[in-house]
């Protein structure tokens, strides 16, 4: 009876096994220190075969293997059973000599079919300086996995943090990669920035950060490397421009023997270390002169297009006129083209839409402009040609595509008065009254003159008063328009009001992270309207000049510091903050505003 069962089972479930696919795959360390062995894992998945002839390794000396191990899982999902094998075929190398290694591909017969691994490549990093040669154990041993009698004292050269440019020399507005990395000999328990890294003279974004580590030959040592920071920098002024990588608190973990009597055991043993700023010089090449009227700051690989719909339309209805421009290069930056629409068309203010991701060493995606137009008048229009021009940094020369113009047709449109033909209208004649007579006295009264009557030049004055005021006040806005830095300094207060706003309900919201980038938005906003400072000349250090300068105190301009480096510290380091330092970091940023606004230049 139970054997019915079985087979009776196993008819059932057959069906539902779900078939696995069979590959070969090979398992490397990414890098390994001469002198060292390691293995290579070769793992044959839902199949069976005879172990691989051990594959010859340049630079490498075969020691032993293969060792073979088998797993196997079986699962049930909504009824549907599947399982999986796979045989692990082990080698173990010695590394000889430091270089790039390859893998070669490797098959083996798997119940009949041939299956092949793809190659793959690892490093061989040359043994440090001053290291005893170990040949047992995988890689390089860290300096705290050797236990000492007293703990060693830890050089500059043990730990440190370095900033890595992607290029040596780029021009303006082209892109830059600068990774700062961490390398240790040791393990870390904490990592505090006390100094944040600064790019001035850069537009900078951060980039997604690697989570692995990995090992490094840097200066005849080996080192464990993370990547702290990633940032692409577009650089708006020329010359020599340094980045500095901060400076950071460490706590580092080494180990020390203890011994127990009749044993010696490893107590681990922290120490602070305060690492120095690594500073990277960029140098930045100015772009060739002449520079085409057209040119309008593009910097990469770009094309570039327009298009109109409707071309045919009445008045008082909307047309859509749309700029593109996909490629790569500096294209969150670009600037909204400024054309020159006929009079006798409303232009609204033109909507932006940017979509651009990281795409290998720099920014790629569209950038899209569209104008919406409303013709008042009925008749032909020709909506310009114009030129589109970019630096391209790999040809060294300017590109100019041609946009092609459109001609927009406008006929009357129902909402506006038209012409009427004339008519005759009939009237009743009971609809026309009698003439009365008058007395002679009457007609002969001289009738009042109204600008003899004190209400007439009581109206006159008044009007008069309102035209002189109306005309004064269209003179000022003509110099407030002519006057940019004017009217920044002008909505400076307001602009600063609606981003603390932002940043209150990121707090209500307990979104610390993104507080304190919306406050540091407000602070750094404000006082580049308020100062008429350019964002790409805003630094530290002329921020405290200029504010003395305007009049403000030196304990607020302190105050303003403080607050700008407890934003950029806490984006950082992101951890959670409590609702009252938040709380009390925005009642800062208030009070320093309204210190600024208090003070008189």
């Amino acid at each position: 009876m139970k054997i019915r069962f079985n087979i009776l089972f196993l008819i059932l479930v057959l069906p539902l096994i779900v078939a696995a696919q069979v590959s070969l795959r090979v398992q490397a360390p990414r890098q390994v220190v001469e002198g060292r062995k390691f293995s290579v894992t070769f793992r044959l998945s839902n199949a069976s075969s005879n172990a691989p002839s051990a594959p010859t390794l340049n630079n490498c000396k075969f020691v032993y293997g293969p060792s073979t191990s088998t797993m196997s899982s079986t699962q049930i999902i909504n009824g549907q059973v599947s399982s999986s094998t796979s045989i692990d075929f082990t080698f173990t190398y010695l590394a000889e000599k430091a270089g790039e290694v390859t893998i070669p591909e490797v098959s083996v017969n798997a119940d009949g079919k041939k299956v092949s691994s793809a190659p793959a490549r690892f490093t061989i990093l040359p043994p440090d300086k001053n290291a005893q040669q170990n040949q047992g154990g995988y890689g390089a041993p860290a300096v705290d996995d050797i236990s000492t009698h007293t703990p060693r004292k830890i050089s500059s050269d043990d730990m440190f943090v370095r900033i890595n440019l992607s290029k040596a020399s780029v021009y303006e507005q082209e892109a830059v990669i600068a990774t700062m990395k961490v390398y240790t000999k040791y393990n870390i328990s904490s990592f505090r920035a006390t100094a944040q890294p600064t790019f001035e003279g850069f537009l900078s974004e951060e980039l997604d950060v690697p989570n692995q580590i990995e090992q490094e030959h840097y200066n005849g040592q080996n080192y464990t490397t993370a990547v702290l920071k990633r940032c692409i920098l577009y650089p708006q002024k020329t010359g020599n421009l340094t980045i500095t990588s901060g400076k950071f608190e460490v706590t580092i973990v080494q180990y020390e023997l203890v011994s127990n009597g009749f044993f010696q055991t490893r107590r681990p043993v922290e120490q602070q270390v305060i690492t120095q700023s690594n500073n990277a010089t960029l140098h930045v090449v100015p772009l060739p002169e002449p520079r085409p009227a057209s040119f309008n700051g593009a910097v990469g690989q770009f094309s570039a297009s327009a298009s109109m719909s409707p071309t045919e339309l009445r008045t008082n209805e909307a047309s859509t006129y749309t700029f593109n421009v996909k490629g790569t290069g500096n294209i969150k930056y670009l600037k909204t083209p400024t054309i020159d629409f006929p009079a006798g068309i409303d232009q609204y203010t033109p909507k932006t839409d940017i979509d651009a991701r990281f795409a290998g060493n720099n920014i790629s995606g569209s950038y899209q402009v569209v104008y919406t137009l409303v013709p008042q008048e009925p008749g032909k229009f020709d909506i310009p040609a114009w030129d589109f021009t970019y630096f391209n940094p790999s040809t060294k020369e300017y590109v100019t595509i041609p946009v092609g113009g459109y001609e927009m047709k406008v006929a009357q449109g129902a909402s506006t008065s038209a012409i009427t033909e004339q008519t005759s209208i009939k009237k009743e004649m009971t609809d026309i009254l009698h003439i009365k007579s008058s007395a002679s006295s009457a007609q002969q009264k001289m009738p009042s003159r109204i600008f003899h009557s004190a209400i007439y030049w009581l109206l006159y004055i008044g009007a008069a008063a309102v035209l002189v005021a109306v005309i004064l006040i269209y003179r000022r806005n003509l110099k407030l328009r002519a006057d940019v830095r004017g009217r920044k300094l002008a909505r400076a207060n307001r602009v600063a009001a609606k981003r603390l706003r932002a940043a209150r309900r990121l707090m209500s919201a307990h979104q610390s992270e993104q507080f304190y980038a919306e406050l540091s938005r407000a602070l750094w906003g404000y006082i580049s309207d308020k100062l008429g400072i350019p964002a790409s000349q805003l630094l530290r250090d002329n921020i405290a000049e200029r504010l003395g300068a305007y009049g403000v105190s030196s304990e607020a301009t302190a105050e303003i510091i403080s607050i700008l480096d407890d934003c950029e510290m806490a984006r950082f380091t992101p951890g959670s903050s409590s609702d009252e330092a938040l709380s009390n970091l925005y009642d800062k940023a208030v009070t320093a505003i309204k210190s600024v606004e208090d003070s008189k230049k």
